[in-house]
This record gives C-alpha cells, sequence and structure tokens, in this order.
C-alpha cells in the first residue's frame, strides 16, 4: 500500500497574500526604541476587544510592561488605555495602511480573518490584532530587523592549505608528531553551497573569517 502523502491545509491565494503581508510589514517594526516583531494566532477569542470598521478589531493585553484588562463599562479608563496606545496604534496604522479607530467594544468580529499577535523583543508590549481575510491592506514592508534573525546556522566549508615541508623534512616526520603554524591568522578559502569560493584568512583562536 502507498504511503497516503500529507495533508497540508489549503490557503487561497488572497489568504496567502495577506499573511504574508501582515507579517512582513510587523515583524521589524519599532515603537519608541522598541522593536516589534508577529506571528498568527488561531481565531480570537470572545472576549472585549476594540471594534473598528471594516470588521477589524484589537485588544491590548501589555503596555509598557503592565499587564491590561478591558472593562467596557469603565470608559475613562478606556480612554486612558487608548491614549496609552497611540503611537503604537499609529505605527500600526502606517505600516499596514488601516485606520484603527474604535467605534465599539464587544467580542471578536464573527467575519473569518487572522489573528495576530504583535509584541515587542522586550516583552513589555503586546497587543492582538484581528483583521478579515477581505480586509484592504496596503502594506508597507518594515526595514530588516537583523536582531530578529537570531543565531541562523549557515552551513559553509573552509579550506586551509597544508604546510609545505621540504622532502627531508617530512620523512622526518612520525606518528605523533606536532606541526605548529603560528599564531597568526592563515590563508583559506571559504566555500558557500552556492555561489564562488572567496578567499580570506582564519584565525583558528578568534574562530573568526576575514575575506581578502
Amino acid at each position: 500500500m502507498a504511503p497516503e502523502p500529507p495533508r497540508f491545509p489549503a490557503l487561497d491565494a488572497e489568504e496567502a497574500h495577506l499573511r504574508q503581508s501582515l507579517l512582513g510589514a510587523l515583524c521589524g517594526l519599532s515603537v519608541d526604541d522598541q522593536l516589534l516583531r508577529a506571528q498568527l494566532l488561531p481565531r480570537g477569542a470572545d472576549a472585549a476587544w476594540f471594534r473598528c470598521a471594516d470588521a477589524i478589531a484589537f485588544r491590548p493585553l501589555r503596555l509598557g510592561g503592565c499587564a491590561l484588562s478591558m472593562d467596557a463599562s469603565d470608559g475613562p479608563a478606556m480612554a486612558a488605555l487608548l491614549d496609552a496606545a497611540d503611537d503604537l496604534l499609529s505605527a500600526i496604522e502606517a505600516a499596514l495602511g488601516v485606520t484603527l479607530d474604535p467605534i465599539d467594544i464587544g467580542p471578536c468580529p464573527d467575519a473569518a480573518g487572522l489573528t495576530v499577535q504583535i509584541d515587542s523583543l522586550d516583552q513589555k508590549i503586546l497587543l492582538l490584532l484581528s483583521v478579515p481575510l477581505d480586509a484592504a491592506i496596503l502594506a508597507q514592508p518594515a526595514p530588516l530587523a537583523p536582531s530578529l534573525l537570531g543565531h541562523i546556522a549557515v552551513p559553509v566549508g573552509i579550506a586551509v592549505a597544508g604546510p609545505r615541508l621540504s622532502p627531508a623534512d617530512a620523512a622526518t616526520l612520525a606518528p605523533g608528531d606536532l606541526l605548529l603554524i603560528g599564531p597568526a591568522p592563515i590563508a583559506a578559502t571559504l566555500r558557500p553551497p552556492h555561489g564562488d569560493a572567496v578567499p580570506g584568512r582564519l584565525d583558528p583562536v578568534a574562530r573568526c573569517f576575514r575575506p581578502h
């Protein structure tokens, strides 16, 4: 019996584009010197959300490192929360080309869509954003943020030329003998999986390769 092929969730082109646009615009966004990142979550729960036009909604969970709670019956507290989140909301609006102007507080909209978790690297900011699949997003790609990449292993090879010895010196070597190459960086060639080889020098002590 032939093995059954893996079953992956099917995405139409519009949803795939929306997913890519949301993450591309929000990952690397900077607000008040805090770097933001984003990830997609399962559909938002039926909790209190700030509901905006076009079935867009958001729910701030943490600002300035402090956990937040939303009480629709406390108007002054909700107004103060929006004031505190103004810089963050403005940055998201500019990145996505949407307007986050609440018209109501209530459950997450019923329209099918995506829920995005937006947080900062220092965990002082946490906000959920609900966007319907047919939202008119005009995403602006965020600047490249190397600190979001972490440590990514890249397989490469380094070729080092062996020592040059005269036949007479080589004949005197015995098993267990050591050849000292000195403390200076040695000539080497970096060989990536794809592309041209890069000549340079390798410092074995510092574990550093510098191209010529």
